[in-house]
This record gives C-alpha cells, structure tokens and sequence, in this order.
C-alpha cells in the first residue's frame, strides 16, 4: 500500500487549538478524485488540502481543496495549513529564519505564498496568501428571506452596506454590532436549501461595530450547502470582505495600501484572527494579500 504523509493545522491561530484546523495530504499525485473526497470525509474537518506536482512552470506545486462533501475553488486557511506543512516537511527551500515565497497552482489560478519570520521570534512564522482579485456583485436577496433563516431580527441589518456576492459564490451580509453577529442562530436545513437555490457556496455574516478600533471587522461563517454548517475562520472570504470595506471607505488607506485586523469565531468556541492589505489599483481592481499565523496539531500517515 502506498504510504502518504499527512499533517492537521490550526490556521490563521495565535496558538494550537484555535482558529481553523486543516489537514494536508502531501504526494497526493495519483489519487482520484473520489478517494480525496473520501479522505477529506474521513478527516471531516471543513477542508482538506491535497498537494500534487505544478501543471505550470511558473509554480511549484499544485493544490486541490475538499470538503467533507464536495471540492471547492478556494480555501484561505488550507492554503495557509499547506505552505506550513510544505514547509515543515523541506518541500519548501528555506535557509535559516530567511523569509521565502513560492507560487501554487489551483482552480483559482497562481497563488502566491509568502512566509515570514516574525521580528524577535523566529520561530513563528507570519504565512501570506496573494487572494485572487475580488469581484464583487450587487446581490437582490431581500432581508426578509435571511432574517428568519439566521433567527435575527430585520432591523439587526446594517443598511449602509449593501449584500454582495463574491466570485466564490459566498453572500456578504452585515448587521449593526457585535451581538447581532453572536446572536445568529441558523436554521441550517432551510439556509442549506436556500443556498442550493441561489447557487451560494456560502453566507458571511459580519460587524464593522466591532468592541475595538484594532479589529475592524468581526464575523461568522455558514456554509452548509458546501458541508460545513459553520466555519470558525474562512480565509477565502476575507480577501473580497476587506475589499468591499475599502471600496466603502470604511478603512482608511496610508501611502495608498489599506491594513486591516479581523476576527472571526464561534461563539464560545473556535476563533481566529487574519490580517489583511488592500491594495487599491488604478483601473478599480483592489490586490489583496491576507495572512496569518498556523500551528501543526498532528503528523501520520495514510494508507491508500
């Protein structure tokens, strides 16, 4: 049997234990798609990161994503658990504490990662995700068909920022505080059905009246329709999250480039912490680059 080495991260986490744990399966090359499925189902965590040879000159490796249920085009902190296990493993060249970059292929297109030691702590390591460009897209869902799908009242809703679909499919929808975001209870059977209906990968529920200036946006995550009713922290969302903050004018930018700190969690569980720059270009495109800190939970093997 063949023999292949896996790791479980913590993403986007100050330290084990918290943000979003991932697994990676390393030399996955061979595999068909439907044993990933099932890996990722025997995981059953909200993503598993499949690593196999590049399929451009440009990258060096290639990564697949899946859910317990299905295979997704983005994932933000199995991106982030890859380049740690990558690197953990020596796939990645690094002398020393010298920082290193290196360039995945995926459905998504090039995705550059960036690894950074951390000043007066090179042990730990800052990981950067270059995010596809965001597109965003006026979204018509009337507040009246999520309302009672998320158990919140229709004045919880923050009117000033309007819905808008992301190209990965997901919905961002604000409300007016902190505690409206906590105080979210989904129906997850009617948001799964309702997702399915509107082709929605998933729904992002977030504040910008977070408890503090530093976090400037703070949020939650429901994907059931993809499998995973709740996500504690989504990177993939936050690179068109930061963005339409920006477009807003909610964030102020410095010298051209907008730095952001968000939180996201479930109440009274998980929760993590992803920075972000915003980077707004002259042709109304905004590059964003999001990052964070992973931990390495476990380390085996699986046979296949």
């Amino acid at each position: 049997m063949t023999k292949r080495q896996y790791y479980v991260i913590d993403a986007f986490a100050t330290e084990r234990f918290q943000g979003n744990p991932a697994a990676v399966v390393l030399d996955a090359d061979g595999l068909e798609p439907a044993t990933m499925q099932a890996i990722a189902a025997e995981f059953n965590l909200s993503e598993t990161t499949f690593v196999l040879p590049p399929e451009t000159d440009e990258a060096g490796f290639r990564f697949r994503w899946f859910t317990p249920t299905t295979e997704v085009s983005m994932c933000g902190h199995a991106t982030v658990a890859g380049a740690l296990a990558l690197c953990d493993a020596g796939r990645i060249e690094r002398i020393g504490n010298e920082d290193v970059s290196v360039v995945v292929d995926s459905r998504s297109g090039h995705l550059g990662l960036h690894l950074e030691s951390l000043p007066r702590q090179p042990m730990k390591r800052m990981i950067w995700l270059d995010m596809p460009t965001p597109r965003l897209t006026n979204e018509d869902i009337s507040p009246d068909k999520l309302a009672p799908m998320l158990g919140l009242d229709i004045d919880s809703f923050d009117a000033s920022l309007p819905l808008v679909r992301t190209q990965e499919d997901d919905v961002l929808l604000f409300v007016n505080d902190v505690q409206a975001v906590n105080d979210a209870r989904p129906d997850f059977a009617g948001l799964k059905d309702f997702q399915n209906e509107r082709r929605m990968r998933g729904l992002c529920v977030s504040t910008v009246s977070t408890i503090t200036p530093s976090i400037h946006t703070q949020s939650r995550f429901f994907a059931p329709a993809a499998g995973v009713n709740e996500d504690p922290v989504t990177g993939s969302v936050h690179g068109p999250l930061c963005a339409y903050l920006v477009m807003q004018g909610r964030v102020a930018l410095t010298d051209g480039l907008a730095a952001l700190q968000c939180v996201q969690g479930i109440p009274g569980g998980r929760s993590g912490v992803i920075f972000a720059l915003v980077q707004p270009q002259g042709d109304g495109r905004h590059e964003v680059r999001i990052g964070g800190q992973a931990h390495i939970v476990m380390k085996g093997t699986i046979l296949s």
